[in-house]
């Protein structure tokens, strides 16, 4: 990609970017899509023929087929937003959960954000990442401010809530899927897509599909207030959800689009945006298709084992222990619920990029311990000599233990029904949930989560 643009600017062509470049090996074409300011939409216009002669010129490849395409590369301020939540969880997952809030603030082709983290993690190493991605695919001024706020006790819980919300839907929804596909507009090689009612925020790059209860063509003033702009409103319906769908005709398919008549069953690819409050998808792709019968996916999730299969939690008995409520005059709270208090070790910091080494946790009933959990995990990553001084864990160590797929089931069991309790647990329920949500497990942690027993009671306290 760099070697292109390098390409392009020793022609005097420095006015571009590169988007996505990808390339169908069964089809033999190469996809780029270059990203301009809006501002040299008429020098674009003029040279689209050129520069796609100097790439063609540049690949040098005979018997392809070159798709070159030149989109403006446009933020206001909810599109920064969704631009940089959607970077953070395809690349950097656990600081897209760790997201608490993001500020857009944009003056003439000044654009300053600054995003709030609710993780420790490293701030200044993501504050340089997100800035570099946005600097090479947009042509404004950017600053950037990443900062690290405290997480309350209830903000915890929201945190939770936050995750599994990105854990459950996929698991609970099955596909759509449609056949005998006929594309309209570009062309659509996806025949299955998830239902509209999946979607809960804006997304970019999605499939959706539905029956068109309506179709109609209005003219629109476009952002200079003067042009005039065509575009094609459409109503879908996608099973029991109506949404609306907004598509701009180029003078080549203009024709071709206004002989669209509804009740047809569609597919379509684009981008659902926020619009005045409510969702409305931008179609890029449009093809006439059968819908295929669908069923409501049956929940598979948290199916729990009769009987511990890995590892069996051991009784923990000692006489002379010592009830840790016991001196706690407002905790019978504590006394009347089960706790569940752990903590893993793991081969990096790097949610996406590391593994768990071990497990250990114990079990307490009415201010007792009743049960231990401990068992190392083979990570399936290196541990580094580093993180061997830290934790006291070598390769060797681990090198025979199960698998975190194999162990998490019966972690699930020995957690059911109880409170989470862990002085790390920020970083230890979110590498818990990251891990299980990678390696594709049907579980989802649900309990109740604290930093630590007697936050607990501080908190029954405050609700009373």
């Amino acid at each position: 990609m760099e070697k292109i643009l390098e390409f392009l600017k020793d022609k005097n062509i420095d006015y571009l970017k590169l988007g996505l470049v990808s390339y169908e090996e069964k089809a033999k074409k190469l996809n780029l899509n270059f990203l301009y300011d809006e501002k040299n939409h008429e020098l674009i216009n003029s040279k689209k023929d050129e520069i796609s002669n100097y790439v063609k010129e540049y690949v040098n490849l005979a018997d392809i087929e070159y798709n070159v395409r030149f989109v403006k590369a446009f933020l206001d301020e909810d599109r920064t937003k969704l631009v940089i939540k959607e970077y953070l969880k395809k690349f950097y997952i656990a600081f897209f959960y760790a997201l608490k809030n993001i500020e857009v603030t944009i003056c003439d082709n000044n654009i300053d954000i600054k995003i709030d983290f609710s993780l420790d993690g490293q701030v200044n190493n993501i504050e340089e990442i997100v800035l570099t991605f946005l600097k090479s695919k947009y042509f404004y001024n950017f600053t950037l401010k990443c900062n690290k706020v405290e997480e309350s006790f209830n903000g915890l819980e929201e945190h939770k809530n936050k995750i599994l919300d990105n854990l459950v839907e996929p698991i609970l929804v099955n596909k759509m899927k449609v056949n005998k596909v006929e594309n309209i507009v570009g062309e659509i090689k996806e025949f299955s897509c998830y239902p509209y009612e999946y979607y809960k925020n804006a997304e970019e790059n999605i499939f959706l599909c539905g029956n068109l209860l309506k179709i109609e063509q209005l003219e629109f003033t476009k952002k200079d207030g003067e042009t005039k702009g065509i575009r094609f409103a459409m109503t879908v319906k996608c099973l029991d959800a109506i949404f609306t769908a907004s598509l701009f005709p180029t003078k080549k398919n203009l024709e071709i689009i206004q002989k669209i008549e509804s009740g047809i069953d569609i597919i379509m690819q684009g981008s659902l945006d926020n619009f005045n409050n409510s969702l409305s998808f931008k179609v890029k792709n449009l093809a006439k298709c059968e819908i295929c019968e669908y069923e409501k996916a049956k929940p598979t999730i948290n199916r729990e084992f009769d009987e511990y299969k890995i590892v069996v939690p051991k009784k923990f008995e000692e006489v002379s222990q010592v009830n840790i409520f016991e001196e706690n005059r407002s905790s019978e709270h504590l006394k009347q619920n089960e706790f569940v208090v752990f903590d893993l070790e793991t081969t990096g910091l790097d949610f996406t990029n590391s593994g768990i080494t071990e497990i250990g946790a114990v079990k307490i009933k009415n201010g007792n311990i009743v049960e231990t959990f401990s068992t190392f995990v083979n990570p399936k990553y290196e541990i580094s000599s580093e993180i061997t001084k830290l934790t006291g864990i070598t390769n060797q160590m681990v090198k025979d233990a199960p698998t975190i797929d194999e162990v998490i089931c019966d972690f699930y069991k020995f957690c059911k029904g109880a409170v989470l309790v862990g002085q790390n647990i920020e970083f230890d329920f979110v590498m818990m949930m990251v891990v299980v949500q990678k390696d594709g497990i049907g579980l989802v942690f649900g309990n109740k989560i604290i930093k630590n027993l007697f936050a607990a009671q501080h908190q029954v306290k405050m609700n009373n």
